[in-house]
């Protein structure tokens, strides 16, 4: 199938394809669209091994708004995007939010924490953990193999499931993604927002404390 491009859009990909042929086998980065105001729009990076383009979208006022990665190597590109921590940050269906994370981490309520690395994908929270097996198909498809679990082994909330699935990811920026189907119903429209977070690692320090005694006098 042809995809014919409007008019306007040459101005923008001519500097694009110039950008991509002059890059050789070395990283090249360039801003190749700015406002009126000289503040660039738009920024590039090419990586050339896994031969990546990154385009990267600014506002007026300088903060990205928009990242888009563009691969020959879907899968490795895919799965290098989706490794680290993430949380759900809003989750509305049929129109009705039904779960908003606070401003204010709350120790007394924990979120649950989706760790994606190269072939799992580990949940755990205060009640719900699920441990699976992941493949990245291609740029926006996951299949994962594995168990969850809610609640307490014994206790009547209890419940576990085995899953076989595939999912479909819509990446929206480096920091938040859509989970397409999440809940798995068909008869709700859904929206699950997930967001990149930061988790510090905790280091054991070794115990320097010195106790010193003094003799009786």
């Amino acid at each position: 199938m042809t995809k014919h491009l409007p008019l306007q859009q040459f101005s923008f990909l001519t500097p694009l394809f110039i950008f991509i042929v002059s890059c050789g086998s070395d990283m090249v980065e360039d801003v190749v669209e700015t406002y009126d105001s000289g503040n660039k729009k738009v920024y590039v990076r090419y990586h050339p091994d896994p031969n990546v383009l990154e385009k990267h979208f600014y506002n007026a006022a300088g903060e990205m708004i928009h990242l888009e990665r563009d691969s020959l190597s879907y899968g490795y590109d895919f799965k290098h995007f989706m490794s680290g921590t993430w949380i759900i940050d809003k989750m509305t269906v049929d129109d009705e939010v039904m779960f908003e994370k606070d401003s204010v981490y709350n120790p007394d309520s924990p979120p649950n924490i989706y760790t994606f690395s190269n072939d799992k994908l580990l949940v755990s929270g205060p009640q719900y953990s699920a441990d699976y097996k992941i493949g990245y198909l291609d740029s926006s498809q996951v299949e994962l193999d594995g168990i969850w679990t809610y609640g307490v082994e014994g206790e009547k909330t209890y419940r576990t499931q085995r899953i076989f699935d595939i999912d479909y990811i819509q990446i929206l920026s480096y920091y938040t993604f859509l989970w397409i189907d999440f809940l798995e119903d068909s008869e709700k429209e859904e929206e699950v927002l997930f967001r990149r977070i930061d988790i510090p690692i905790a280091i054991d320090l070794p115990d320097t404390t010195q106790i010193t005694t003094e003799e009786t006098r």
